[in-house]
């Protein structure tokens, strides 16, 4: 190997080049992802609103009750390495090749568990095809977990721009081939086309833009640590997926598939707006804050302005698609869903607590308190799913409920053990979240005490109530000092955004 390449190939594990300009990738990475989020947006959007009308809500409760059985075991494929490569201050070469054998060894255990559990699935809900939609998503979770370590090395790097293009990728051909897939009659089997166009693209794009191979595994590399840190991830993560889909486990062998079908894309539609600000800023967070792990003061600085900017976005989203659900779900999915709509109601608390939930999980994640993580959702995965069978009496709506109910009930205590000695504390949170929280509420009370009063609005007058809302919001912040310095700062926020995007277009990184 020449010594070019055995240079190029150390620049992928060294970060210290990335403490120079720290806040410029972060601002970057930031401008990369939100700007991305429009299109992926739309993406999501369009696919949902396209296969919502080429499909039965049936359609979508036979898969979504095998997803939410395989989904636990999917997990196990990366066993949290992906965090310790993109957490670690030093890594090595040899140190991820022996975390990448072992994850396409955890993709072929996962695989293998989900075909031999797949009967067991088939028997438990008394449907035959659960039996053959697990038995072709085994295959899926082996290609995923071949692209594990090329990703975490993207990331760990600050690479923004080429995790967003391979999704962005990834998403578009996905729902190209299950639109395809279900105009031709595939119906439930276009979602398993979807997953292996999208695992296949997304594969084939970490290799290409990550040109790292690995070697053969070894010993006494020093992964020991690292693999206790993916550990404890992964089996929080195990805890945490099996808290959020018992509720679809629940419906979908107690109520119908049809129920669950509303009960999903009810959800789905309600988080996608969340989504599309949380997920992928997380992935610019974690590796920023990872960075700053040893300097307290820049880590709590950096952590609620981000918070602040994220739910200043993610809080009115879901209360403006509280007090126009009816229209919103049957402009974007069709009336045939409308059935959904008391669904997509008492979600909402849940929904709203999303726009945040990831405010513990920055600060496991990027100060390597997965043990901690762990600890806490032993007690409230528990507590979760008491929740789902005590509204299972009353159906997918009492789980709905009861769902919104437990997120309500461990928000406090779920920070509180995040934040115990770490640079960040409640009440700052508190006071962040705040003002957008009571601006978000208000706004939405008032313009549905203008539906109170004048009556049903026609059903294309949404952007009108888009319009109203975003005024009586943004009013909320103007009508004092206070408010009118938040905003000031989050133009600051956005201009250095804009700004950081036409360097990087011209070409100064």
């Amino acid at each position: 190997m020449t010594e070019t390449h055995v240079s190029a190939r150390h620049r992928l594990f060294e970060t210290d080049h990335l403490h120079q300009d720290l806040r410029g990738r972060s601002v970057r990475g930031a401008a990369v992802t939100i700007g991305s989020q429009a299109a992926r947006f739309v993406l999501q959007l369009a696919g949902m609103a396209v296969l919502a009308r080429l499909l039965v809500p049936a359609d979508f409760g036979v898969y979504g009750k095998t997803i939410a059985l395989t989904g636990f075991i999917t997990v196990i494929q990366t066993g949290g390495l992906s965090l310790a490569t993109v957490q670690q201050a030093k890594i090595n070469h040899a140190q991820i090749s022996t975390l990448f054998w072992l994850n396409a060894l955890l993709g072929v255990v996962a695989a293998g568990l989900i075909a031999a559990l797949s009967p067991v699935m088939a028997w438990f809900y008394k449907d035959p095809r659960v039996l053959w939609i697990g038995l072709a998503m085994a295959g899926v979770v082996l290609i995923t977990s071949l692209g594990v370590q090329h990703r975490a090395l993207i990331l760990r790097q600050m690479h923004f721009t080429q995790k967003v293009s391979s999704d962005i990728a990834a998403l578009l051909i996905g729902f190209a081939a299950a639109m395809i897939s279900a105009w031709f009659g595939a119906g439930y089997w276009a979602f398993v086309v979807q997953q292996y166009a999208n695992a296949l693209v997304t594969l084939a794009m970490l290799y290409g833009f990550c040109r790292w191979v690995p070697g053969l595994p070894r010993r006494r590399t020093g992964v020991r640590p690292m693999v206790k840190l993916g550990a404890n991830q992964s089996a929080s993560t195990v805890l945490n997926f099996a808290s959020s889909n018992m509720d679809n486990v629940l419906i979908g062998r107690y109520v119908s598939d049809a129920a669950l079908g509303f009960y999903t894309l009810a959800f789905r539609l309600l988080l996608l707006p969340v989504q599309q600000i949380n997920a992928p800023l997380t992935a610019v967070m974690v590796p920023a804050l990872s960075r700053l792990q040893h300097q307290p003061q820049r880590f709590a600085r950096f952590y609620y302005r981000a918070l602040g900017a994220i739910v200043f976005v993610g809080m009115p989203a879901v209360c403006f698609l509280q007090v126009d659900a009816a229209p919103v779900i049957q402009i974007a999915l069709g009336a045939k869903w409308l059935p959904a709509v008391p669904l997509f109601e008492a979600l909402g608390v849940a929904a709203f607590i999303s726009t945040f939930n990831f405010a513990g999980a920055w600060v496991y994640s990027s100060l390597g308190r997965t043990e901690r993580r762990l600890r806490w959702q032993v007690i409230a995965t528990p507590v979760t799913l008491v929740a789902f069978f005590m509204g299972l009496p009353w159906g997918a709506l009492g789980v709905a409920i009861s769902f919104s109910a437990s997120r309500a009930l461990l928000l406090v205590p779920s920070l509180l053990n995040a934040y115990m000695d770490t640079p960040v504390d409640l009440r700052t949170t508190a006071r962040t979240l705040a003002r957008p929280a009571a601006a978000s509420i208000g706004a939405a009370l008032v313009l549905w005490g203008i539906h109170h009063v004048s009556g049903p609005w026609p059903v294309h007058w949404v952007v009108l109530d888009a319009l109203i809302y975003g005024c009586l919001y943004l009013g909320a912040w103007v009508v004092d000092a206070s408010g009118r310095a938040h905003l000031r700062d989050l133009m600051g926020v956005l201009e250095d955004l804009r700004s950081r995007k036409r360097e990087t277009a011209a070409g100064n990184p």
